[in-house]
C-alpha cells in the first residue's frame, strides 16, 4: 500500500487542521518548499487539497499548479465542482481530481461535469458518525451506507474515505472501514487519524491501494514512510 503525504493549502499557506477547523492545527509555511523536502525524502505521489475553494472562501489555485510539480503521481481536490476548473488542474499536471459535493448535490450535474475523465476522478466520502459531510464539511448529506451505493453508481475511478472524526488527531483511523471499503468498485484510499504504522499495516490488509498522511507526517511520528 502507498502512503500519499497531503499538502492542505489555505491563504497561500500550508497547514494541518484538526477535523478541519480553521486556526486549528499547525501553519506549516511555504507549501513550494514544503513540496520540495518531501520529493528529497523519497515520495513521489501527493495528495494536494485547496481548502479556501472547500469552504468557498478563496482559490489557491495557482500555488497548487506550482507545488504538483515534478510529482509522478498527483490527486488534487477542494472545490472543484465545474469542468474548467477540473480540466485546468488535469493540464496542469494532476494525474486524478477527487471530488465530493457535486457528486452528492447533483449528481446529474456531476455526470456531465466529469464525462470522459472517469477514469481520473475519485470520490471523497467524508464522514463522521455514519453521516457524509459535504460543503467543506459544514453540512451533512447522507448516510454512509447510501453513499457507497451512490457512488458505485457513477462509474468513476474510486473512492477516498475520509474520517473526519480523527481527521488531523493521530488517534487512529476508523476500525470499522473496512467493512465499506470492500463494497467500493475501484481505487480506494484512506485519511483521518492514522497515527502509527500499525495503522497503516491495518489498512494495508483492509485492501487500501493508499493511505494519506498528514498530522503524522508533519510531527515526525511516519515521517519517510512511503509504503508497507
Amino acid at each position: 500500500m502507498r502512503v500519499v503525504p497531503s499538502i492542505d493549502i489555505s491563504r497561500g499557506m500550508a497547514v494541518k487542521r484538526v477535523r478541519g477547523k480553521d486556526g486549528t492545527g499547525l501553519v506549516l509555511g511555504d507549501p513550494i518548499k514544503i513540496a520540495e523536502e518531501l520529493r528529497e525524502m523519497g515520495y513521489v505521489s501527493l495528495h494536494l487539497v485547496d481548502l479556501d475553494a472547500a469552504e468557498g472562501k478563496g482559490d489557491n489555485v495557482e500555488v497548487m499548479e506550482r507545488v504538483m510539480r515534478g510529482f509522478s503521481e498527483v490527486s488534487v481536490g477542494g472545490g472543484i465542482r465545474d469542468r474548467s476548473r477540473l480540466e485546468r488542474f488535469l493540464s496542469a499536471g494532476a494525474t486524478k481530481v477527487v471530488m465530493s459535493t457535486l457528486a452528492f448535490t447533483q449528481p446529474d450535474t456531476f455526470r456531465r461535469v466529469v464525462k470522459g475523465y472517469e477514469d481520473r476522478v475519485l470520490i471523497s466520502v467524508d464522514y463522521c458518525d455514519d453521516r457524509v459531510l459535504i460543503r467543506g464539511w459544514n453540512e451533512s448529506a447522507t448516510s454512509l451506507e447510501e453513499a457507497i451505493s451512490h457512488v458505485n453508481s457513477l462509474g468513476v475511478r474510486g473512492v477516498i474515505f475520509t474520517y473526519v472524526c480523527n481527521e488531523g488527531t493521530r488517534r487512529g483511523i476508523d476500525l470499522n472501514v473496512g467493512s465499506y471499503a470492500k463494497l467500493i468498485r475501484g481505487e480506494k484510499g484512506y485519511a483521518g487519524g492514522i497515527g502509527s504504522i500499525q495503522d497503516l499495516r491495518e489498512l494495508d490488509r483492509m485492501g487500501f491501494n493508499f493511505a494519506i498522511v498528514g498530522m503524522s507526517l508533519y510531527t515526525g511520528v511516519l515521517r519517510g514512510v512511503i509504503s508497507v
